[in-house]
């Protein structure tokens, strides 16, 4: 292996990794604010890719690409107001079999309306042939997912930052009941954060259908190693998941050079390995779930 495959394998891992960042990071957001473990979050990565794949049919990819992540946070909206805002102050257990239950309902509704057979999402023209990159031929589509995550980590870091939004948003991360005493609306804060976490699911699906395919199934299919990035990274730290999520990636993507039987298993080892050494994940802070 020469070192121009090495660098286009780790480009690989790279876009690997900011797919499982995009999911991760709505993962983290929900949870380090509301402290709900939505395990609804892979059905809005299926939504998106969904909603992608029929507005880039019916239109064009320009079209999808701005019209699909604000229906995401829609339909964000639309659950958090239904259904999850009745378990905020319900037991970890319960969080996880209602919003489980609401993916698998969300599955099987994707699966009765389009069928169970991969839908072909495609890249925009442009993006279909490899272009020259120096050290080789990469496909330009996900070189674009990895511009389109950094940007979207960019614009959630000075939205956390540099927003009143955002102040609220992280001192609900540290102390939500505080907030309520500061006389702060705490459930539409809590919906707008649920919706925005919504969000980024809805952007990774429709920039990541095309390479993860476009099933029924892919919801839960990106949901395991997703929650394992926000395990890894620490529960309730974006840092983390972002550091995490490139790990995964570049561990996956380099496992099929060096022994590629151990793609399937790689994330569970390095989750492993991480929380041996780290309980709390590699960012985590004592006292978030505990």
């Amino acid at each position: 292996m020469n070192a121009a495959n090495l660098s286009l394998q780790l480009l690989t891992g790279l876009q690997i990794g900011a797919i499982y960042v995009m999911i991760a990071l709505g993962l983290t957001l929900i949870f380090g604010t509301l402290g709900v473990a939505n395990f609804a979050h892979g059905a809005l990565f299926m939504i998106g890719a969904y909603l992608g794949y029929v507005v880039a049919e019916a239109t064009n990819h320009w079209v999808a690409f701005i019209a699909v992540p604000p229906a995401v946070f829609l339909v964000g909206i639309v659950i958090e107001r239904t259904l999850v805002r009745f378990f905020y102050n319900r037991p970890a257990s319960d969080q996880i079999l209602v919003t489980f239950g609401l993916a698998l309902v969300l599955q099987e509704l994707m699966r009765w309306i389009f069928g169970g057979t991969n839908l072909p999402y495609g890249t925009p023209p442009w993006a279909t042939v490899p272009v020259d990159i120096g050290i080789g031929y990469y496909p330009p589509w996900r070189l674009v997912i990895v511009g389109v995550t950094a940007a979207a980590v960019l614009g959630l870091f000075l939205l956390l930052r540099y927003t009143r939004f955002g102040l609220v948003v992280r001192a609900g991360m540290r102390d939500p009941e505080m907030l309520g005493f500061l006389g702060i609306d705490v459930p539409k804060r809590f919906t707008l954060v649920f919706g925005l976490g919504a969000l980024f699911a809805g952007i990774a699906g429709v920039i990541g259908g095309p390479i993860t395919g476009v099933t029924p199934d892919i919801g839960m299919a990106v949901l395991v190693p997703s929650f394992l990035v926000v395990v890894i990274g620490g529960m309730g730290s974006l840092a983390g998941a972002v550091i995490s999520g490139l790990i995964l990636g570049e561990a996956v993507s380099l496992s099929v050079l060096i022994y590629p039987p151990s793609t399937q298993i790689i994330v569970y080892l390095i989750a492993a390995v991480v929380l041996l050494w780290r309980p709390r994940g590699l960012l985590g802070v004592k006292g978030v779930m505990e």
